[in-house]
C-alpha cells in the first residue's frame, strides 16, 4: 500500500489479573460435553425417524418438547424405529442428567475454593465492599449449601465476578494491572515476555471525592475571602453589563462591580481586592455574590485536576491560605486522610476492611456527603479511593516482528481512516443542513448551543452508522482494504487496541485489531507506572511537532471523568465552564475561534483566520456530530454487521477486524433452568457453531460477559441476562483459550495492547 502506519516506541499492556485456567476449570468435563453431543444426535435421530413416517406435526411436537425441557412421548401410531430411537434418547438423557448433577455438585465445591482464594477475596473487596460484606463473606462462612434457587443466585453472583477477574482486560488494581512494552532493534525474537521488576500498587483518592473535599473547603466562611474569584471566559464584559449571548445569560454591572472586575486579574481574592479598592472584605464579597450567582465569576479552591497528585494539590492550596483556625482544621483532616490512604496502600485485606470505614467516616464528616456512589454496580467509580497496580509482565518486540505487525495493521487502519472520513463527512453535511443558509461566522459556544443533541443525531446514545454486509454462511471471510473507499492523503493518528493470537510455540501470531480509538498516546492515567513521562508520549509529541497535518490541532478541554485524565501538550480550547477548575490559564475560549458555515460543512478557524481542527479526548465526542465535524480527520473502527443473524470472522489486510458474531432472540435461553438450560445452550451452540467460550451482550446491558457454555454458573448468568432482554448479541472469544500466550506459573492470561500508530504525511517520515 502507498500509505504506511508505524508503531510508536512504547505501548500499554492490559491483561486480566487472574489466569484464564481458573475460569476454564469451572466447566463440565469433556466426557459430559461429549455425552451431551451424543444426546443431541439422539434428538436428531428421533426427529428423523418420526419425519420418515410422514408425521411432520409429530416432529414439531417433539422439537417443542426438546426446547421446553420435557421428556418427549410418541403416539401409538409410530413405528418401532421411532420407538427404539425414543428409548435410546431416554436412556442417554437419564444417564447424562445423573452425571450432570454429580459434576455440578463438584463444580460448586470448586467455585467455593476459587472464591476463598485470598487474592480473589481482596479483589472483590476492592471492587465492591458491599458485595464482599453482604454476599461474599457470608457465602464463604456458610459452608456447603443445598442447591436451592437462592444458592444458585449467589453462585451466579460469585461467578460473575470471577469471569470478570479472569477474562476482562481492565485497568483496576492487581486484578487489572498496567504494564508496558517496547519495540527494539533486536531481530532474534518476535515477542518476548520479561519480568517488569515492579509489582507495586498506588492508591489514589477518586476525583469526585477530591472535588467534594475542595467544595467543602470553599464553604468555610472564614476561608472564602481568601479563595480566588475567576472571570468566566464565556462572558464578554462591556460597560454596564456582562453577557454570554449564546447561553442567553446577562449580568448587570453596577459601578462597584465594574471596579471589582478591574482589579481581580491581579488581585483575585476578595481579601486582596478589598485592600486595593479600600473597602471592607464583607462589602467586596457582597458585590461579588450576584456576579457568582449569575455565573460571571467562579469562586472556589483551585487545584490540579489532571494529575496523579490531585489530592495533594488540594492540600497545597489549603496550606497556601492564611493561618486561620479553619485552615488548620482542614490541614489536619487532609493529613489524616492522606495518612490513612498511605496505610491502606500497604495494608492486608483484614486491615483494609478496617481502614476503609475510617476513611469514609472522615470524608463524610468533612464534606457532609455519602462516601459511596452507585453501590453494588460492578463497573462504576464508587468509592472515595481507588487503586492501580503494576504488572509482573513486560513485553519486547523484535524488529522484524514490529515490521510484520505494522504491515498487518496498515490495511485495517487504512480502512478505519476511510470509514472515519466517510462518517465525518456525513456529520459535516448534517451540521451544514442544521445550520441552514446563514453564512455568518459564529463562535464555538453559539455553534454548540444551536446544535444541541435534540437537533442532531450521533453521540454515545446513537453511535456511528454500521456497515451492513450481505448474509454469509461462511465462518471466516476476507474483505478488500478499499471496500469502503480510500482516505485522502495526509497525516493521521490512531490508538488501537490490538490482540495477538498464538499460532503455537514458535509459529508466530495472528493479529487482531480489536478497537480503534481516535486518540494520541498522551500522558494519562495509563502512564501511572511508566518511568519516563517524556518517553511515554514521545511519538505523539513528535507527530504534533513535525507532521504538517498536526498544524492547527487544538485540544478540546473537558472536565476530568473519575480516574481518567489526558494531558494534551498543545493549544487547548475551553468550550464549557461551570466551575473554577474549568478556567485553564492560557487556553483559548469560544470567543477566540469562529465556526464558518460552508457548502461542504463547518470549518473552525482562529482569530487570524487559520484553519483549526479539534482534538477530541473522549470517544463519545467522535460520534457527536457538532464536534466530530470540526475534528481532525477521523480514524474510526467500522462496525461491520450483517443483514442477517450471522456475521463471519472478518479479516482485512493482514489482521482480523471483526470477531464472528451471532444475533438471536433471548427466549430459548431465558425459560429453561438447570439441566434443561445446559441442553438448550448445547443445542444453540451446535446449531449456530459457537465455540465453547463466547462474549455476550444483551439489549439491556452495556458491558459484555464471558459465557462458558460448559459451565452451569455461566449458563445461569446467561439465562438471567436473557430474561431481562429481548435480544442477545454473541461474539466468539478470540483469541481463543488455546491461543493465549501471556503465561506464568499460575496459567494463561487474556491481554490486549494499546498502541500508538501514526501515518505521516508524505515527505515527513517517522523520526
Amino acid at each position: 500500500m502507498s500509505e504506511r502506519w508505524t508503531l510508536g516506541e512504547v505501548f500499554v499492556l492490559r491483561h486480566a489479573g487472574f489466569p484464564f485456567d481458573w475460569l476454564e476449570s469451572l466447566g463440565f468435563s469433556d466426557e459430559v460435553l461429549g455425552e451431551a453431543n451424543l444426546l443431541l444426535d439422539d434428538e436428531r435421530a428421533l426427529l428423523d425417524a418420526v419425519r420418515a413416517e410422514g408425521d411432520e406435526s409429530g416432529a414439531k411436537a417433539l422439537q417443542d418438547s426438546f426446547e421446553q425441557g420435557r421428556v418427549p412421548t410418541l403416539k401409538s401410531r409410530h413405528g418401532q424405529t421411532s420407538r427404539d430411537a425414543l428409548e435410546r434418547y431416554r436412556v442417554r438423557r437419564e444417564v447424562l442428567q445423573t452425571r450432570y448433577a454429580n459434576e455440578r455438585t463438584d463444580l460448586r465445591l470448586k467455585l467455593r475454593e476459587r472464591a476463598a482464594d485470598p487474592a480473589i477475596q481482596e479483589a472483590v473487596f476492592l471492587s465492591s465492599p458491599a458485595m464482599f460484606d453482604n454476599v461474599w463473606a457470608r457465602y464463604l462462612r456458610g459452608g456447603e449449601q443445598k442447591d436451592t434457587s437462592d444458592a444458585r443466585r449467589v453462585d451466579r453472583q460469585v461467578y460473575t465476578y470471577l469471569q470478570r477477574f479472569c477474562a476482562k482486560n481492565e485497568t483496576t488494581s492487581f486484578f487489572g494491572p498496567i504494564s508496558y512494552g517496547e519495540r527494539t532493534d533486536a531481530d532474534d525474537f518476535d515477542v518476548r515476555t520479561v519480568a517488569s521488576g515492579d509489582t507495586s500498587r498506588r492508591t489514589f483518592f477518586s476525583f469526585w471525592a477530591v472535588t467534594e473535599l475542595a467544595r467543602a473547603v470553599g464553604r468555610e466562611r472564614t476561608l472564602r475571602p481568601h479563595l480566588p474569584l475567576r472571570l468566566n471566559p464565556l462572558f464578554t464584559v462591556s460597560p454596564g453589563r456582562a453577557a454570554c449571548e449564546a447561553l442567553q445569560l446577562e449580568v448587570p454591572l453596577a459601578e462597584g462591580a465594574e471596579k471589582l472586575l478591574a482589579v481581580l486579574r491581579a488581585h483575585p481574592t476578595p481579601a486582596a481586592a478589598a485592600q486595593v479598592l479600600g473597602l471592607a472584605v464583607e462589602e467586596v464579597m457582597r458585590s461579588a455574590l450576584p456576579l457568582v450567582k449569575g455565573a460571571l465569576l467562579l469562586w472556589g479552591l483551585p487545584f490540579r485536576p489532571n494529575d496523579f497528585t490531585t489530592f495533594e494539590s488540594v492540600r497545597d492550596s489549603v496550606a497556601a491560605l492564611p493561618a486561620l483556625e479553619a485552615r488548620a482544621l482542614w490541614l489536619a483532616r487532609l493529613d489524616t486522610l492522606s495518612r490513612l490512604k498511605a496505610e491502606f496502600e500497604t495494608a492486608n485485606l483484614t486491615r483494609r476492611r478496617a481502614l476503609l470505614p475510617e476513611l469514609e467516616a472522615l470524608f463524610t464528616e468533612a464534606t457532609g456527603k455519602p462516601a459511596r456512589r452507585g453501590d453494588g454496580q460492578v463497573y462504576a467509580d464508587r468509592l472515595i479511593i481507588y487503586e492501580e497496580a503494576s504488572s509482573p509482565f513486560r513485553l519486547r518486540f523484535g524488529q522484524r516482528f514490529t515490521e510484520e505487525l505494522e504491515s498487518a495493521l496498515t490495511g485495517p487502519l487504512e480502512l478505519s481512516a476511510a470509514y472515519g472520513e466517510r462518517v465525518q463527512q456525513g456529520f459535516r453535511e448534517q451540521v451544514r443542513d442544521a445550520l441552514g443558509t446563514d453564512e455568518r461566522p459564529v463562535d464555538l459556544l453559539e455553534y454548540a448551543v444551536r446544535l444541541r443533541p435534540d437537533q442532531v443525531t450521533g453521540s454515545r446514545f446513537s453511535p456511528v452508522p454500521p456497515v451492513l454486509l450481505d448474509e454469509d454462511s461462511s465462518r471466516a471471510r476476507s474483505l478488500p482494504v478499499d471496500f469502503l473507499g480510500t482516505s485522502t492523503p495526509g497525516g493521521r493518528y490512531a490508538l488501537p487496541d490490538v490482540c495477538l493470537a498464538s499460532k503455537g510455540e514458535g509459529a508466530g501470531f495472528e493479529v487482531m485489531l480489536a478497537r480503534v480509538h481516535h486518540h494520541l498516546m498522551l500522558r494519562s492515567w495509563l502512564s501511572a507506572f511508566f518511568p519516563s513521562r517524556e518517553r511515554y508520549s514521545a511519538v505523539a509529541a513528535r507527530w504534533l511537532d513535525a507532521d504538517p497535518a498536526a498544524r492547527g490541532l487544538v485540544g478540546l478541554s473537558i472536565r476530568r471523568r473519575n480516574k481518567g485524565f489526558y494531558v494534551f501538550p498543545g493549544r487547548r480550547l475551553v468550550y464549557a465552564v461551570s466551575d473554577v477548575l474549568d478556567v485553564e490559564d492560557g487556553a483559548m475560549t469560544p470567543a477566540d475561534v469562529k465556526v464558518l458555515p460552508t457548502s461542504q460543512g463547518p470549518v473552525l478557524v482562529d482569530g487570524k483566520g487559520e484553519r483549526l481542527h479539534l482534538y477530541l479526548p473522549l470517544d463519545d465526542f467522535s460520534s457527536y456530530p457538532p464536534f466530530a465535524a470540526l475534528a481532525h480527520p477521523q480514524v474510526l473502527h467500522a462496525p461491520l454487521r450483517t443483514k442477517g443473524s450471522h456475521l463471519p470472522r472478518l479479516s482485512i489486510g493482514g489482521a482480523v477486524y471483526q470477531r464472528e458474531r451471532w444475533e438471536l432472540t433471548s427466549e430459548k435461553l431465558a425459560r429453561p433452568t438447570g439441566f434443561d438450560l445446559f441442553l438448550a445452550a448445547q443445542r444453540e451452540r451446535r446449531t449456530r457453531g459457537w465455540p465453547r467460550f463466547v462474549f455476550m451482550r444483551s439489549s439491556k446491558e452495556r458491558k459484555p460477559y464471558l459465557i462458558d457454555t460448559a459451565s452451569p454458573f455461566a449458563l445461569d448468568l446467561l439465562s438471567h441476562l436473557s430474561r431481562e432482554a429481548e435480544r442477545l448479541s454473541v461474539e466468539e472469544m478470540y483469541p481463543a483459550p488455546a491461543q493465549l500466550w501471556l503465561k506464568d506459573a499460575r496459567g494463561r492470561y487474556t491481554c490486549e495492547l494499546r498502541m500508538q500508530f501514526t501515518r505521516w504525511s508524505e515527505g515527513t517520515p517517522p523520526l
